[in-house]
């Protein structure tokens, strides 16, 4: 009963701690809520440029056109070797005539090219492969795969669609923005704890002739010290809601623009989130709250040494 009568009381206090100083608590919830949001946003950009590296990859592949004249066999040839190399994803191989479906398709709105097309007595294009790497550093060795002399003089011309350059350019841009958001969240960290620390001492000291009375009559460190730590801790929970709902709001509003960006696919964005939400809401407020008791217990425990 003793316990559930002091338990009863801190809570009181705690309580009373959180509304007394309403203004300089609204001060500590909005620092947090920026920290907290500067840790999303960081987590967020790293999720879109993973999924805007891995589209870039998927685009990338070797097309290899093939002389209208080569026989079946040496087609065969060529894709059962690329297809033997353990750098290779996928070969495709395409007839000639699929490639002249292929490209009346790309064409369909250049009446010229058609006009031209129809006036042939044969189809003017060969087979051909399109080869995909397991990883983009291994299209080089494919290209160099590709000498090999048992199909190579048939080979009339052949394209490697690189988007390296696209490919660092988000990475670098990806890189930037998280070396920014680590940054920014050390920042608003250290402000949050000095925040804290210094909203933890003026409550002691609008209360220091309570707090006075409460040692007089007996009352334990302990009990001194915990409503101070729970009001900072009511502080990071409130401040936690809010910044999950506003990340929430934030995720809805954005993945439906970021998702044209990607043709249609998904961004990265809110398939991260929804599959990590309960693991990052808990390391998130393990964090948060740790910090801020952290904060507070330091401050109480400088009062009571007094």
């Amino acid at each position: 009963m003793l316990i559930v009568t002091s338990t009863v009381r801190i809570l009181a206090f705690a309580w009373k701690n959180f509304t007394r100083n309403a203004w300089i608590g609204l001060a500590t919830v909005l620092v947090l809520v920026l920290s907290l949001l500067s840790v999303n946003v960081v987590l967020g950009v790293n999720a879109v440029s993973q999924s805007a590296l891995k589209m870039l990859e998927d685009k990338i592949d070797i097309s290899v056109y093939f002389k209208p004249d080569t026989s079946p066999v040496v087609l065969e040839t060529a894709r059962s070797y690329m297809v033997s190399l353990p750098q290779t994803q996928n070969v495709e191989l395409l007839s000639a005539e699929q490639a002249l479906v292929d490209f009346k398709e790309r064409h369909k709105n250049d009446p010229k090219i058609l006009a031209a097309l129809g006036e042939l007595d044969q189809n003017p294009l060969g087979s051909s492969l399109i080869i995909k790497a397991k990883q983009t550093s291994d299209y080089p060795f494919l290209i160099e795969a590709l000498q090999n002399p048992q199909f190579s003089s048939s080979i009339e011309s052949k394209t490697y669609d690189d988007n390296a350059a696209a490919i660092m350019r988000v990475q670098s841009i990806g890189q930037s923005v998280r070396y920014f958001g680590l940054i920014l969240i050390a920042i608003f960290t250290i402000f949050s704890i000095i925040i804290v620390y210094n909203s933890i001492r003026i409550a002691i000291y609008t209360q220091r002739e309570e707090m006075g009375i409460m040692r007089l009559v007996g009352a334990s460190n302990a009990f001194v010290r915990l409503p101070l730590i729970l009001s900072g801790i009511f502080q990071a929970i409130i401040s936690l809601a809010i910044a999950t709902g506003l990340v929430t709001l934030i995720i809805a509003l954005l993945d439906p623009k970021l998702k044209t960006l990607f043709d249609g696919g998904d961004s990265g964005l809110l398939s991260f989130f929804s599959a990590n939400a309960w693991q990052l809401l808990g390391i998130q407020a393990a964090a948060i709250i740790f910090l801020v008791a952290l904060a507070s217990w330091a401050a109480a425990g400088k009062y009571l040494k007094k």
